[in-house]
């Protein structure tokens, strides 16, 4: 019993050694520095979004029986009750033509029937696919355009015209005129006359300059000419293409400065034609020009400063080439 008691005792012993040995070699060792945790990435915070555009209501204006002003995506179309269906102008793109379905159905629940093409670019072109049954009317210069582009959303024309071309919907007569070209090669102007309405696309803007990066392919002279004549019709609704408005004397502010333009560029061109001795001697006014010539009266449209060197620059080659 003793001798158990003996060996107990000293196998604690032993682990009691032990145990200070251990502590002691802890409390003597090198410590090892432990590692700062690496804290984690903080996500960068989300890049501030940009408004998106409000895009404001459709509307649909009565401007006589039977006829209305569409304006919705910052885009006009005429829209006329026939007896049997409806005619449209420019459906533009597929977003517009929806809503402009809507819109018609809001007045009538007769179909579409006719579009009619103001002229042959693609933002106004677009869209008929979603009047399946209509024909489209256009000036004879679209064809050529539209297989330029076949690539594109342009429609198949079911029906073109040179000069004039008359559609009779009910009581209302709708005339298209080809009068030259304009904003593009099949300008067409759409003059209701008992209602006394004109739809333009693109000829010009209220109390605005047309921004210098759309004006290459406008012609200046021509579409002078069309403004003077139009401006000689009885117009109570003038509809812009790009205008919520129906206000005539827009169109005839316009009618002022493309006459006011064509007149002092006319008038450089031949003195300097008669100075030079040659047509060659106005070459040089494509550059010297649009840094001096001012119409003061003007310059508080909006885009004045930014584009009208470029309107310049664009009359001068209008009157000078013809284009």
């Amino acid at each position: 019993m003793l001798k158990k008691l003996k060996l107990a005792l000293l196998g604690c012993c032993l682990a009691l050694f032990s145990l200070t040995l251990a502590c002691t070699a802890a409390a003597t060792a090198t410590p090892v520095p432990t590692p700062t945790p690496t804290p984690a990435p903080t996500a960068a915070p989300p890049a501030e979004e940009a408004p998106a555009m409000q895009m404001p209501p459709a509307t649909m204006t009565q401007l006589a029986d039977g006829v209305y002003h569409y304006f919705g995506f910052f885009t006009s179309v005429l829209v006329v009750v026939g007896d049997d269906g409806v005619l449209v102008t420019d459906t533009s793109n597929p977003f517009l033509a929806q809503s402009l379905q809507e819109e018609v159905a809001k007045v009538t629940n007769l179909p579409v029937t006719t579009i009619v093409l103001t002229h042959e670019h693609l933002d106004h072109v677009g869209g008929t696919g979603l009047f399946p049954d209509a024909k489209v009317v256009c000036h004879r210069n679209c064809e050529d355009n539209f297989k330029v582009n076949a690539g594109a959303d342009v429609p198949q024309v079911d029906e073109t015209f040179d000069d004039r071309k008359d559609i009779r919907m009910g009581d209302t007569v709708v005339e298209l005129h080809h009068l030259g070209p304009g904003d593009g090669d099949a300008t067409t102007i759409i003059y209701l006359p008992a209602e006394q309405i004109v739809v333009t696309a693109d000829m010009y803007e209220p109390r605005a300059l047309t921004a210098k990066n759309w004006v290459d392919d406008k012609n200046f002279v021509g579409t002078r000419n069309i403004l003077n004549t139009i401006s000689q019709w009885d117009i109570k609704h003038a509809i812009n293409a790009h205008s919520p408005g129906t206000n005539p004397v827009d169109m005839m502010e316009n009618v002022e400065y493309y006459n006011d333009l064509y007149d002092a560029a006319k008038t450089a061109i031949d003195e300097a034609i008669a100075q030079g001795g040659s047509p060659f001697a106005a070459y040089g006014l494509y550059d010297t020009l649009p840094e001096t010539l001012e119409l003061p009266k003007y310059q508080d449209w909006e885009n004045y400063d930014s584009a009208f060197d470029r309107h310049v620059q664009r009359m001068l080659v209008s009157i000078y080439h013809g284009d």
